[in-house]
């Protein structure tokens, strides 16, 4: 029914209700706070869980994960988000892809001003850097299908980069083809998995890094054309490791059956980036309470 997340416990069992459960997820899952075609789903690093409502044109807030006391903040200006970031300071950051739009809210989802606009054009991924500054992708193209889509062509795909004052200065270049997945690497550089032809993106994310081309700027491709590969497909999804692999899921075919769209492999770009370093865990409950 496009309405639940499911939880699991770190070895992999689960920790929501299956479909014969009780509680909060009576069909599977865990059915609360306005859950609606659910997309990006993460998590804040005091654990609060984040849940982007692609159809609900909203998002759900789980204080620590707890889905009995999940909660749905109104009004945020969305359509179909996808993607969820936060800075330094808790806020948090949302992509609308038919909006067009970010929108920016307090560590409570209270929108903290109007979402920002005139540089996004169908945003689909965001990620932070080490500054907790924001860099999105644009896809230009993707309309998302929560439950229907419309696609329509809208320019040039870019980078777009959110300062800490909601500043947003747009990039272009580097191979970008429908770019989706967006990730960070220890350097502060920018990894974008684009949806076509065939490549990886890669853009310098500080002014004068050592990481960077010689007199490269913030913005800058690290490769003029990207970094092509035949193994790649469509990819949507781009992670860093702490070895600075870059991993990419090829998502879908090129050329896909209508019943399966599916792409079958993840590709790795080996010691392309810079090591990332994860936070340390925190310890959690494990299983919500109910309330009594």
């Amino acid at each position: 029914p496009h309405d639940s997340v499911s939880q699991f416990h770190p070895d992999g069992t689960a920790v929501s209700p299956d479909a014969t459960g009780t509680g909060p997820g009576e069909t599977g899952g865990y059915i609360v706070g306005g859950l609606d075609w659910p997309q990006g789903t993460v998590s804040d690093p005091d654990g609060n869980i984040w849940v982007a409502n692609c159809e609900g044109n909203s998002v759900t807030y789980l204080p620590e994960g707890d889905p009995y006391g999940a909660v749905e903040p109104a009004d945020l200006g969305l359509r179909k988000p996808l993607d969820i970031a936060f800075d330094l300071d808790g806020n948090v950051y949302v992509t609308g892809t038919e909006s067009d739009n970010v929108a920016f809210l307090a560590p409570d989802g209270t929108p903290r001003r109007e979402p920002l606009t005139g540089s996004f054009r169908r945003p689909m991924g965001i990620a932070a850097n080490s500054d907790g500054e924001m860099w999105v992708s644009n896809s230009r193209l993707i309309d998302l299908p929560c439950p229907t889509k419309e696609v329509v062509n809208e320019g040039d795909p870019s980078v777009a980069f959110i300062d800490g004052d909601q500043n947003v200065t747009e990039f272009f270049g580097g191979g970008l083809f429908i770019p989706w997945g967006i990730a960070v690497d220890g350097n502060d550089n920018v990894w974008v998995a684009n949806f076509g032809q065939k490549r990886l993106s890669g853009f310098c994310g500080v002014d004068a890094s050592a990481a960077c081309p010689s007199g490269a700027g913030r913005g800058t491709p690290l490769a003029e054309d990207g970094y092509p590969f035949d193994g790649l497909v469509r990819s949507t999804g781009v992670a860093i490791d702490t070895a600075g692999n870059v991993w990419l899921t090829n998502n879908w075919k090129e050329t896909p059956f209508p019943t399966n769209p599916g792409g079958y492999q993840v590709v790795v770009y080996v010691g392309l980036a810079g090591p990332v370093q994860p936070p340390a865990p925190v310890e959690r409950p494990v299983k919500p309470t109910p309330p009594a």
